[in-house]
Protein backbone atom coordinates (compact mmCIF):
# COMPACT_ATOMS: atom_id res chain seq x y z
CA UNK A 1 0.00 0.00 0.00
CA UNK A 2 1.80 3.49 -1.08
CA UNK A 3 -0.30 5.69 0.56
CA UNK A 4 0.88 8.95 3.18
CA UNK A 5 1.64 7.31 6.33
CA UNK A 6 2.94 9.29 9.50
CA UNK A 7 6.16 7.99 8.13
CA UNK A 8 5.62 9.56 4.79
CA UNK A 9 4.12 12.73 5.93
CA UNK A 10 6.42 13.37 7.82
CA UNK A 11 9.17 13.12 5.36
CA UNK A 12 7.75 16.48 4.02
CA UNK A 13 8.58 17.80 7.77
CA UNK A 14 11.58 18.59 9.47
CA UNK A 15 14.59 16.40 10.26
CA UNK A 16 13.63 16.38 13.69
CA UNK A 17 9.88 15.76 12.88
CA UNK A 18 11.09 12.89 11.38
CA UNK A 19 12.91 11.36 14.24
CA UNK A 20 9.54 11.96 16.62
CA UNK A 21 7.15 10.17 14.07
CA UNK A 22 9.96 6.90 13.84
CA UNK A 23 9.91 7.19 17.35
CA UNK A 24 6.07 6.99 17.70
CA UNK A 25 5.84 4.67 14.91
CA UNK A 26 8.68 2.16 16.03
CA UNK A 27 6.98 -0.36 17.72
CA UNK A 28 3.25 -0.21 15.67
CA UNK A 29 3.33 -2.91 13.01
CA UNK A 30 -0.43 -1.86 12.21
CA UNK A 31 -0.45 2.55 12.47
CA UNK A 32 2.60 2.18 10.29
CA UNK A 33 0.46 0.91 7.68
CA UNK A 34 -2.39 3.26 8.41
CA UNK A 35 -2.97 5.98 5.39
CA UNK A 36 -3.22 9.35 6.56
CA UNK A 37 -4.84 12.33 5.83
CA UNK A 38 -5.73 15.87 6.95
CA UNK A 39 -8.77 16.61 8.59
CA UNK A 40 -11.15 19.03 6.83
CA UNK A 41 -11.86 20.98 9.58
CA UNK A 42 -9.12 21.12 12.16
CA UNK A 43 -10.22 19.05 15.04
CA UNK A 44 -13.02 17.55 13.15
CA UNK A 45 -13.69 15.54 9.44
CA UNK A 46 -15.85 15.55 7.68
CA UNK A 47 -16.90 13.25 4.82
CA UNK A 48 -19.70 11.29 2.53
CA UNK A 49 -20.97 7.79 3.72
CA UNK A 50 -21.68 6.03 0.09
CA UNK A 51 -24.45 3.50 -0.49
CA UNK A 52 -26.24 2.36 -3.15
CA UNK A 53 -24.21 3.08 -5.74
CA UNK A 54 -24.88 2.71 -9.26
CA UNK A 55 -22.56 2.59 -11.98
CA UNK A 56 -22.64 3.21 -15.92
CA UNK A 57 -23.80 0.08 -17.94
CA UNK A 58 -23.00 -0.96 -21.71
CA UNK A 59 -25.74 0.56 -24.18
CA UNK A 60 -26.77 0.36 -27.68
CA UNK A 61 -25.31 3.45 -29.61
CA UNK A 62 -27.60 6.46 -29.72
CA UNK A 63 -29.51 5.26 -26.87
CA UNK A 64 -29.75 7.37 -23.61
CA UNK A 65 -27.22 7.14 -21.11
CA UNK A 66 -28.07 5.47 -17.55
CA UNK A 67 -27.80 7.32 -14.48
CA UNK A 68 -25.24 7.24 -12.71
CA UNK A 69 -25.57 7.71 -8.70
CA UNK A 70 -25.07 7.14 -5.45
CA UNK A 71 -26.63 7.57 -2.12
CA UNK A 72 -24.80 9.77 0.35
CA UNK A 73 -24.60 10.88 3.65
CA UNK A 74 -22.30 13.66 5.33
CA UNK A 75 -20.62 12.58 8.38
CA UNK A 76 -18.38 13.69 10.67
CA UNK A 77 -16.06 12.06 13.20
CA UNK A 78 -13.68 13.88 15.73
CA UNK A 79 -10.34 13.31 16.31
CA UNK A 80 -8.61 12.88 19.56
CA UNK A 81 -5.81 14.52 21.54
CA UNK A 82 -3.28 11.75 21.83
CA UNK A 83 -0.24 13.35 24.66
CA UNK A 84 1.02 13.40 28.11
CA UNK A 85 2.97 15.28 30.45
CA UNK A 86 6.21 15.17 31.42
CA UNK A 87 8.60 16.32 34.34
CA UNK A 88 11.71 16.63 36.36
CA UNK A 89 12.56 18.35 38.89
CA UNK A 90 15.27 20.92 38.97
CA UNK A 91 17.87 19.30 41.51
CA UNK A 92 17.35 15.64 39.76
CA UNK A 93 17.75 17.26 36.01
CA UNK A 94 21.36 18.79 37.62
CA UNK A 95 22.27 15.59 39.44
CA UNK A 96 21.91 13.33 35.92
CA UNK A 97 23.94 15.91 34.00
CA UNK A 98 26.25 17.44 36.41
CA UNK A 99 29.18 16.52 34.11
CA UNK A 100 27.78 17.89 31.55
CA UNK A 101 25.92 21.36 32.42
CA UNK A 102 25.23 23.98 35.64
CA UNK A 103 21.88 25.62 33.79
CA UNK A 104 19.21 23.38 35.06
CA UNK A 105 17.15 24.83 32.15
CA UNK A 106 19.64 22.77 29.97
CA UNK A 107 19.69 19.91 32.03
CA UNK A 108 15.41 19.73 32.08
CA UNK A 109 16.12 19.62 28.26
CA UNK A 110 18.70 16.95 28.15
CA UNK A 111 16.60 15.20 30.46
CA UNK A 112 13.40 15.38 28.70
CA UNK A 113 15.44 14.69 25.47
CA UNK A 114 16.73 11.17 26.69
CA UNK A 115 13.02 9.75 27.43
CA UNK A 116 11.31 11.47 24.55
CA UNK A 117 12.19 7.97 22.18
CA UNK A 118 11.19 5.25 25.28
CA UNK A 119 7.45 8.02 25.76
CA UNK A 120 7.10 8.28 22.36
CA UNK A 121 7.16 4.31 21.89
CA UNK A 122 4.50 4.06 24.11
CA UNK A 123 2.28 6.86 22.98
CA UNK A 124 2.34 4.95 19.61
CA UNK A 125 1.35 1.64 21.01
CA UNK A 126 -1.04 3.24 22.98
CA UNK A 127 -2.52 5.20 19.76
CA UNK A 128 -2.61 1.69 17.96
CA UNK A 129 -4.30 0.01 20.79
CA UNK A 130 -6.98 2.71 20.80
CA UNK A 131 -7.36 2.50 16.75
CA UNK A 132 -7.92 -1.37 17.00
CA UNK A 133 -9.98 -1.87 20.21
CA UNK A 134 -11.76 1.11 20.67
CA UNK A 135 -12.31 2.49 16.90
CA UNK A 136 -12.44 -0.38 14.62
CA UNK A 137 -14.23 -3.04 17.13
CA UNK A 138 -16.48 -0.70 18.30
CA UNK A 139 -17.27 0.28 14.15
CA UNK A 140 -17.37 -3.12 13.49
CA UNK A 141 -19.95 -4.33 16.05
CA UNK A 142 -21.82 -1.32 15.00
CA UNK A 143 -22.34 -2.24 11.40
CA UNK A 144 -22.68 -5.92 12.11
CA UNK A 145 -25.74 -4.98 14.55
CA UNK A 146 -27.37 -2.62 11.84
CA UNK A 147 -27.13 -5.31 9.51
CA UNK A 148 -27.73 -8.65 11.71
CA UNK A 149 -30.61 -9.65 9.81
CA UNK A 150 -29.10 -9.40 6.83
CA UNK A 151 -26.70 -12.50 6.62
CA UNK A 152 -24.56 -11.23 4.00
CA UNK A 153 -23.58 -8.35 5.20
CA UNK A 154 -21.93 -10.34 8.42
CA UNK A 155 -18.14 -9.47 8.73
CA UNK A 156 -17.94 -10.86 12.24
CA UNK A 157 -17.28 -14.58 12.95
CA UNK A 158 -17.22 -16.71 16.17
CA UNK A 159 -13.77 -19.46 16.51
CA UNK A 160 -16.05 -20.88 19.61
CA UNK A 161 -14.08 -19.81 22.80
CA UNK A 162 -15.91 -19.41 25.72
CA UNK A 163 -13.26 -18.08 28.09
CA UNK A 164 -10.97 -15.01 28.79
CA UNK A 165 -7.91 -17.03 26.52
CA UNK A 166 -9.18 -15.72 23.49
CA UNK A 167 -7.19 -14.14 20.92
CA UNK A 168 -8.37 -12.18 17.63
CA UNK A 169 -7.73 -11.49 13.84
CA UNK A 170 -8.97 -8.18 11.95
CA UNK A 171 -9.48 -7.70 8.13
CA UNK A 172 -9.53 -4.13 6.97
CA UNK A 173 -9.35 -2.70 3.82
CA UNK A 174 -7.89 1.23 3.86
CA UNK A 175 -7.86 3.57 1.22
CA UNK A 176 -7.49 7.40 2.05
CA UNK A 177 -10.55 9.62 2.16
CA UNK A 178 -12.30 5.80 2.93
CA UNK A 179 -11.06 3.94 6.36
CA UNK A 180 -7.89 6.05 6.97
CA UNK A 181 -6.12 7.98 9.53
CA UNK A 182 -6.76 11.81 10.53
CA UNK A 183 -4.43 13.79 11.66
CA UNK A 184 -4.40 18.31 11.97
CA UNK A 185 -1.15 20.05 11.60
CA UNK A 186 -0.08 21.20 14.84
CA UNK A 187 3.07 23.64 16.62
CA UNK A 188 3.43 27.15 16.07
CA UNK A 189 3.72 26.76 12.24
CA UNK A 190 0.97 24.12 12.05
CA UNK A 191 3.79 21.67 9.92
CA UNK A 192 4.03 19.26 12.89
CA UNK A 193 2.25 15.81 13.16
CA UNK A 194 3.54 16.07 16.99
CA UNK A 195 4.90 18.84 18.71
CA UNK A 196 6.72 19.27 22.34
CA UNK A 197 5.49 22.28 24.23
CA UNK A 198 7.24 23.55 27.79
CA UNK A 199 5.20 24.54 30.08
CA UNK A 200 5.89 28.02 31.89
CA UNK A 201 7.22 28.93 28.70
CA UNK A 202 10.84 26.90 29.62
CA UNK A 203 10.91 28.57 33.25
CA UNK A 204 11.67 26.56 36.34
CA UNK A 205 8.21 26.86 38.74
CA UNK A 206 6.22 25.02 41.09
CA UNK A 207 4.84 21.43 40.20
CA UNK A 208 1.88 20.66 40.85
CA UNK A 209 0.90 17.66 40.13
CA UNK A 210 2.16 14.13 38.68
CA UNK A 211 5.75 11.98 40.22
CA UNK A 212 6.92 15.57 40.55
CA UNK A 213 4.14 17.47 42.54
CA UNK A 214 5.52 19.41 45.18
CA UNK A 215 9.10 20.00 43.60
CA UNK A 216 10.57 23.18 41.53
CA UNK A 217 11.41 21.84 37.81
CA UNK A 218 10.18 21.73 34.66
CA UNK A 219 7.33 20.23 32.52
CA UNK A 220 6.58 19.84 29.14
CA UNK A 221 3.77 18.51 26.93
CA UNK A 222 3.42 16.26 24.00
CA UNK A 223 0.24 16.63 22.24
CA UNK A 224 -0.85 15.13 18.54
CA UNK A 225 -4.65 15.46 17.14
CA UNK A 226 -5.31 11.66 15.66
CA UNK A 227 -8.12 9.98 14.66
CA UNK A 228 -9.62 7.58 12.53
CA UNK A 229 -11.99 7.30 9.88
CA UNK A 230 -14.21 4.26 8.80
CA UNK A 231 -16.56 5.88 6.05
CA UNK A 232 -17.03 2.00 4.25
CA UNK A 233 -17.20 -0.07 7.38
CA UNK A 234 -18.05 -3.17 5.28
CA UNK A 235 -15.28 -3.35 4.46
CA UNK A 236 -13.91 -4.23 8.35
CA UNK A 237 -14.44 -7.77 9.55
CA UNK A 238 -13.05 -9.97 12.37
CA UNK A 239 -12.77 -13.27 13.80
CA UNK A 240 -13.35 -13.48 17.77
CA UNK A 241 -12.88 -15.66 20.39
CA UNK A 242 -9.88 -17.56 18.68
CA UNK A 243 -8.69 -19.82 21.32
CA UNK A 244 -6.08 -22.62 20.50
CA UNK A 245 -5.29 -23.60 23.95
CA UNK A 246 -8.76 -24.87 24.46
CA UNK A 247 -9.28 -26.56 21.06
CA UNK A 248 -10.76 -23.64 19.41
CA UNK A 249 -8.95 -22.61 16.29
CA UNK A 250 -8.71 -20.64 13.52
CA UNK A 251 -9.49 -22.39 10.27
CA UNK A 252 -8.38 -21.63 6.87
CA UNK A 253 -12.09 -21.63 6.11
CA UNK A 254 -12.57 -19.34 8.64
CA UNK A 255 -9.97 -16.34 7.22
CA UNK A 256 -11.54 -17.19 3.58
CA UNK A 257 -14.60 -16.69 4.82
CA UNK A 258 -13.29 -13.31 6.79
CA UNK A 259 -11.19 -11.97 3.39
CA UNK A 260 -14.38 -12.32 0.93
CA UNK A 261 -17.04 -10.56 3.54
CA UNK A 262 -14.54 -7.12 3.25
CA UNK A 263 -13.94 -8.16 -0.53
CA UNK A 264 -10.14 -8.05 0.15
CA UNK A 265 -8.14 -6.88 -2.21
CA UNK A 266 -3.97 -7.70 -2.43
CA UNK A 267 -3.48 -3.54 -3.09
CA UNK A 268 -5.31 -2.19 -0.07
CA UNK A 269 -5.88 -4.93 2.58
CA UNK A 270 -4.14 -6.65 5.76
CA UNK A 271 -4.92 -8.81 8.13
CA UNK A 272 -4.08 -7.89 11.42
CA UNK A 273 -3.75 -10.07 14.97
CA UNK A 274 -1.45 -10.32 17.73
CA UNK A 275 2.22 -11.29 16.82
CA UNK A 276 1.94 -14.83 18.46
CA UNK A 277 -1.18 -15.24 16.30
CA UNK A 278 0.76 -14.98 13.13
CA UNK A 279 3.42 -17.46 14.80
CA UNK A 280 0.75 -19.64 15.14
CA UNK A 281 -0.37 -18.98 11.80
CA UNK A 282 3.01 -19.43 9.82
CA UNK A 283 3.58 -22.52 12.03
CA UNK A 284 0.59 -24.34 10.39
CA UNK A 285 1.92 -23.95 6.84
CA UNK A 286 -1.39 -23.75 4.95
CA UNK A 287 -0.61 -23.77 1.19
CA UNK A 288 -2.47 -20.31 1.66
CA UNK A 289 0.42 -18.87 3.97
CA UNK A 290 3.87 -17.62 2.18
CA UNK A 291 7.19 -15.56 2.18
CA UNK A 292 6.67 -12.81 -0.65
CA UNK A 293 9.26 -10.04 -1.13
CA UNK A 294 7.10 -7.09 -2.35
CA UNK A 295 9.99 -4.59 -3.68
CA UNK A 296 12.25 -5.52 -6.14
CA UNK A 297 16.15 -6.05 -5.49
CA UNK A 298 15.20 -5.55 -1.48
CA UNK A 299 15.22 -8.66 1.06
CA UNK A 300 11.78 -7.41 2.97
CA UNK A 301 9.79 -10.75 3.10
CA UNK A 302 6.30 -10.26 4.47
CA UNK A 303 3.95 -13.59 5.53
CA UNK A 304 1.04 -13.08 3.26
CA UNK A 305 -2.51 -15.03 3.04
CA UNK A 306 -3.26 -15.68 -0.70
CA UNK A 307 -1.64 -12.37 -0.91
CA UNK A 308 -2.94 -10.55 2.05
CA UNK A 309 -0.29 -9.20 4.36
CA UNK A 310 -0.69 -10.97 7.74
CA UNK A 311 0.66 -8.12 10.23
CA UNK A 312 1.49 -9.07 13.68
CA UNK A 313 1.53 -6.69 16.51
CA UNK A 314 2.96 -6.48 19.93
CA UNK A 315 0.41 -4.49 21.06
CA UNK A 316 -3.03 -6.77 20.11
CA UNK A 317 -3.65 -8.60 23.56
CA UNK A 318 -2.21 -12.28 23.50
CA UNK A 319 -4.46 -15.03 24.40
CA UNK A 320 -5.96 -13.02 27.23
CA UNK A 321 -9.30 -11.32 24.89
CA UNK A 322 -12.66 -11.71 26.51
CA UNK A 323 -15.46 -13.24 24.95
CA UNK A 324 -17.09 -11.57 22.17
CA UNK A 325 -20.56 -12.09 21.68
CA UNK A 326 -21.57 -11.62 18.32
CA UNK A 327 -24.61 -9.35 17.43
CA UNK A 328 -26.41 -12.03 15.51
Amino acid sequence: MDNDTLQRIALNQSKTQQKVVDHFTKPTEFLKRVPFIVSSHGFVNDYEEWSNVEGGEFREFDAPYSPMTADTSLRQVKLGVMGGEMSVGEEAALHMFSGVTTDSAEAAAKYFAKQTPQILNKSGRNTELHFIYNILYGEMKKYNAKNAADPTKHTMFNAGGTGNTNYSIFAIRQAPELNCGLYSPCGKNKDETMYMEWLNGGERHYIATGKDQGKIGYEATWKAFLGYQLACPEYLGGIFNIDPANDHNVTAAMIDDLLDAVEADTSDTVLVMARTMKSKIGALKWDKVELENREENINTKVLTWNGIEIIGTNTMLKGTESKVILPY
